[in-house]
């Protein structure tokens, strides 16, 4: 019997509209009222998700920046952080701005960039958090000694490209790396991520790994969705999760996350995927 259910966000709990369909809040507001615990794993800030989890009234607390944060929604407790250090931010900042990439830093989370350039713009079309435009980051870290949650970067929006190798395995040596879809990066303290979170976030709640399903879309889900009982890729994930997960659903505009809910919680017949 599975008493902990995590979904991802971004092309999993949401649609392509940044939204929570009808049919999905049905869903999990059933299996909550079952009594299974419920939650959020994302990328995103704290600040970002929080609306969508007091929509569906969640009763476990959310795990944001890949993992480097588990804080509850409702009492804004930090059961676990975990922050990318100042001098390993710098490191990475500088190799990633050499080749090009716009970098986001989070700090209190906030939101910190040099300027604001069409790709900020394009990261608050769908994240209403606060920006602070600071010019150089580096400069600032070192002025401030600030701990970043998570470093997002990202080269060009319209023809994304894969990070260089070398670059990768120089970050990678100092710092967990990972992408959320094409060129972009999602950087975290090393050990930190949603896999670990969801570990440690089940050991709260002393459940076990098999009592545990998680859902997501993309390579940074691959840590939870290996960690799970039950790991699930979503129909509009890339083949490698696919292949990594136990089972596929439909996608995140067919509700997919309402369909996992129905067929692995609510024994309801469900259309083969």
């Amino acid at each position: 019997m599975y008493k902990l259910f995590v979904t991802d966000a971004d092309g999993s709990l949401l649609n392509s509209n940044s939204e929570i369909s009808d049919k999905n809040k049905e869903a999990i507001k059933e299996v909550i009222s079952r009594g299974v615990i419920f939650t959020i794993a994302t990328g995103r800030m704290f600040s970002s998700i929080l609306p969508y989890a007091l929509e569906l009234n969640i009763n476990a607390p959310v795990i944001s920046y890949n993992g480097a944060l588990i804080k509850d929604i409702y009492t804004k407790k930090v059961y676990y952080y975990n922050p990318i250090q100042t001098e390993d931010a710098i490191f990475a900042i500088r190799l990633l701005k050499e080749i090009g990439y716009h970098i986001n830093l989070y700090i209190d989370d906030e939101l910190y960039v040099e300027e604001i350039t069409d790709r900020v713009e394009w990261y608050l079309s769908f994240n209403n958090v606060t920006v602070n435009a600071v010019g150089n980051l580096e400069e600032f870290l070192k002025r401030t000694g600030g701990v970043t949650a998570k470093i997002y970067a990202i080269n060009d929006m319209k023809n994304p490209i894969s990070i260089d190798a070398e670059i990768y395995d120089e970050i990678s040596k100092r710092l967990t790396i990972s992408t959320s879809g094409g060129g972009h990066l999602e950087i975290n303290a090393k050990g930190v991520s949603k896999g670990n979170a969801l570990k440690t976030l089940a050991n709260m709640y002393s459940i076990k790994r098999e009592q545990v399903v998680a859902i997501g879309d993309n390579l940074n889900d691959l840590s939870m969705i290996e960690y799970a009982g039950l790991g699930v890729a979503m129909g509009n994930a890339p083949d490698i999760v696919k292949i990594k997960a136990d089972y596929t659903t439909l996608s995140n505009d067919e509700d997919g996350v309402a369909h996992v809910i129905d067929k692995f919680f609510l024994n309801k017949k469900t259309v083969a995927v």
